[in-house]
């Protein structure tokens, strides 16, 4: 008859192998307010940093998570990781399963969501807009973003940050409703109306102040704000200005 405490022994060895014999480790991270591209490239991030050579990438899509595989070390003892990135109403998921490694690399759930943590923490610098002529730049921002002073993470909307810098001598007039957003299956989005939303008469106030309303751009000015759109994955934006002398439209294509 076996003693308790080998009985214990062999319970701890069942549960380690269980867990650990395949050497799978998996751990899932859920970001509200990010977009799932913005997801994506986070999650890319994080298996370059952890020390993976990234073997393939897919693009997630509503529907349709991505997927992102990796390596790692020599053939006889190669670690691998799985990635994917699910698209949600309200942000998105991020999936990580990595095999191989054995008892020495225990902590993959631990790094790599930290790993991630601070690859969605951290943005790449807006550009710098052009010289000359007319510049347009349309920035997707978390549901979170401080400089919107209020927090919209579970209102199921996007706020889109707007920079108009009209380099000419031309005055170009800007209005909300030509400004379309367009998700993967081509669907196309104008943007909501403040007064819309679910807030408090304070909340609402303050998003008048940040969010642009129609006006005209005058030569050597730069429009910068915020548009409000439904949660959804974008691919690419239109916008479209109108030169007040000719009195004819202009299109700017944006890929996101």
């Amino acid at each position: 008859m076996m003693r308790s405490s080998e009985i214990r022994l062999l319970g701890v060895v069942a549960l380690l192998v269980a867990t650990y014999g395949c050497g799978g480790r998996y751990m899932r991270v859920q970001e509200k307010g990010m977009t799932c591209a913005e997801a994506h490239q986070a999650a890319l991030a994080a298996v370059h940093r952890l020390g993976y050579e990234v073997v393939s990438a897919t693009k997630p899509s509503p529907g349709s998570p991505g997927v992102i595989t990796g390596t790692q070390g020599p053939e006889a003892s190669k670690k691998s990781v799985l990635v994917q990135v699910f698209c949600t109403q309200l942000g998105a998921e991020v999936e990580a399963k990595a095999e191989g490694g054995g008892l020495g690399d225990l902590n993959f759930n631990s790094e790599f969501r930290h790993t991630l943590e601070l690859a969605m923490a951290s943005r790449p610098p807006v550009r710098k807009a052009a010289e000359s002529g007319v510049d347009v730049l349309l920035t997707t921002e978390r549901a979170n973003n401080s400089d919107l002073g209020v927090d919209l993470t579970d209102l199921g909307v996007l706020p889109v940050s707007v920079r108009i810098s009209n380099k000419t001598e031309r005055a170009y007039g800007f209005r909300t409703r030509d400004v379309v957003l367009q998700t993967v299956d081509g669907e196309r989005t104008k943007p909501l109306a403040v007064n819309t939303l679910k807030l408090d008469a304070a909340a609402l106030a303050t998003l008048q102040t940040k969010v642009l309303s129609d006006r005209d751009i005058a030569p050597q000015e730069t429009l910068s704000g915020f548009l409000l759109f439904p949660f959804k994955s974008y691919t690419r934006a239109r916008v479209t200005l109108t030169d007040r002398e000719a009195g004819e439209p202009e299109g700017f294509a944006i890929e996101f």
